[in-house]
């Protein structure tokens, strides 16, 4: 048994720890509030099998898989239109109108996504997970749509200006969620598939894909339940299961 000397520091950085996670993310995003978005995901009624590249089970170390992360083809933008129409929320999303730099809004999420090399439904749920955005029916606040994903803004700091606006959030969330998964791949990202890590929670995590690395470094938490990387997945499995059913889904 350690020492009281020893135990000391310990106990120090421990507080400090939950000191972090109590200033910046007690529970589900700030800015989520779908309660749907954390009941089951229900299994299709048509008997297929589930999605593949997603767990059917949360598995913290395995959010999902490289091939699926990175399918820039899983949907185009008509199909994304398609969604907006008629969302999981059975409901019409305000985001079926809305343009970026004058190009429709499913265009310029598809676009930068295949851009970056992401799958463009990581993006659209990645939209839903940050601000319930994808569920709102009528145009949000505009404090909202400027920081879309939450793209420049680390957890219990105020967001960057730089990256205010829903143009700079796709271009920013497309290309950060490429670079941590290629930093993953090289070896020198924040998180990296293989090598085991304390999340914000804290819970140990050892990433068994590249794509899992790259959103516990987007998103240092894993709030089974309640947000984090548990809803990350939540929504992405709700969304492809609603693609799915929709007959617009090419899956990897």
């Amino acid at each position: 048994m350690p020492s009281a000397a020893l135990r000391l520091p310990r106990l120090l950085v421990a507080a400090l720890l939950l000191a972090t996670a109590a200033c910046a993310e007690p529970g589900p995003y700030e800015d989520h509030d779908e309660p749907s978005d954390f009941d089951p995901v229900p299994d299709p009624d048509s008997g297929k099998a589930d999605v593949a590249g997603i767990p059917a089970v949360f598995d913290r170390h395995l959010v999902m898989s490289d091939a699926l992360f990175t399918d820039v083809d899983t949907v185009d933008a008509a199909e994304v239109q398609a969604f907006f129409e008629r969302t999981p929320y059975g409901n019409r999303s305000w985001l079926a109108d809305a343009t970026i730099d004058g190009v429709p809004a499913s265009e310029a999420i598809v676009a930068a996504s295949r851009a970056a090399g992401i799958n463009p439904v990581v993006m659209i749920s990645r939209m839903q997970v940050e601000k319930s955005l994808v569920s709102k029916t009528v145009r949000p606040a505009q404090s909202r749509i400027d920081y879309a994903f939450g793209c420049g803004c680390p957890d219990g700091r105020a967001c960057n200006t730089a990256y205010q606006g829903l143009d700079k959030q796709v271009e920013c969330a497309a290309t950060t969620l490429r670079r941590w998964y290629d930093g993953s791949v090289a070896g020198d990202g924040l998180w990296v598939m293989g090598r085991a890590k304390r999340t914000l929670d804290p819970l140990t995590v050892t990433p068994r894909s590249h794509a899992t690395s790259s959103l516990y470094a987007y998103t240092p938490w894993v709030l089974t339940g309640s947000g984090g990387n548990w809803l990350a997945w939540n929504v992405a499995r709700r969304y492809l299961r609603h693609l799915d059913a929709q007959g617009a889904l090419t899956e990897p």
